[in-house]
């Protein structure tokens, strides 16, 4: 090959590797922009870190006239569920709190599921617990849990909102970023996953719930209204997962 046949295969060769192809191409505005993972594990104690001695919602009360029963700060009805990472077309996933009575409190918890079928996902016995403030940016905000379930022990979402008196009618969900040394994990179960993130100390929930507030939220947790029933009726509920 002479020297002018390898210059000219060169410059064919520069010419080629500038053309841009599609799936090496640079983000193009908020489009293209990739988002940062979100980290969902399952948090689970060995038995609820939170008990009545605590300040539970909901809680009971009783007046001087005699009427009594039990009252929530939260909003009870249906709410939606909606990750932050979700495409546009992408359903919200729906969650059912109710009132389990007047003489002991506690809240229903149904789903997450479509709302049609709330009904028959069977349910849990749940509170939500204030249990802290921490600062983001600057400003206070307060550190929630739904503690879900109480045998054999409890569930947990890491919640969090602005400092208000009035009805609860939102949460930001936080991400659920396990510490490595909290990391839980069976043996191989097929396609099934037995890791989950053990986490026994009120102060490690804490700890974490405030190290999660730094980061982005991983859903909103909306109240969109009453229990919903469809055009089935009210339907008898399952056994309760305790």
């Amino acid at each position: 090959m002479t020297r002018k046949q390898l210059v000219a295969r060169l410059a064919i060769l520069l010419a080629a590797t500038s053309i841009p192809v599609a799936g090496n191409a640079q983000p193009n505005g908020d489009e293209d922009r990739e988002l940062p993972e979100l980290h969902d594990e399952q948090i689970h104690s060995d038995v609820p870190l939170y008990g009545y001695e605590d300040d539970l919602i909901p809680k009971h009360f009783s007046d001087d006239d005699g009427s009594f029963g039990c009252i929530s700060r939260v909003a009870t009805g249906d709410w939606t569920l909606r990750r932050n990472d979700a495409d546009e077309n992408d359903a919200s996933e729906w969650m059912r709190f109710g009132n389990y009575g007047v003489f002991h409190c506690a809240i229903v918890e149904s789903g997450p599921a479509d709302r049609d079928r709330l009904e028959k996902s069977g349910y849990r016995y749940s509170f939500f617990v204030q249990i802290g403030t921490t600062r983001v940016a600057g400003k206070p905000v307060e550190l929630w849990i739904l503690q879900s379930g109480m045998r054999p022990g409890s569930d947990y979402l890491l919640l969090a909102r602005p400092p208000s008196n009035s009805l609860i009618e939102s949460f930001d969900v936080l991400q659920r970023r396990c510490p490595a040394a909290n990391r839980r994990e069976g043996p191989l179960m097929d396609v099934w996953s037995t890791r989950y993130c053990g986490v026994n100390s009120r102060r490690g929930l804490i700890a974490l719930a405030k190290a999660m507030a730094k980061e982005p939220a991983l859903a909103k947790l909306t109240f969109v209204g009453p229990g919903y029933t469809g055009d089935a009726g009210k339907a008898e509920p399952e056994a309760p997962v305790k």
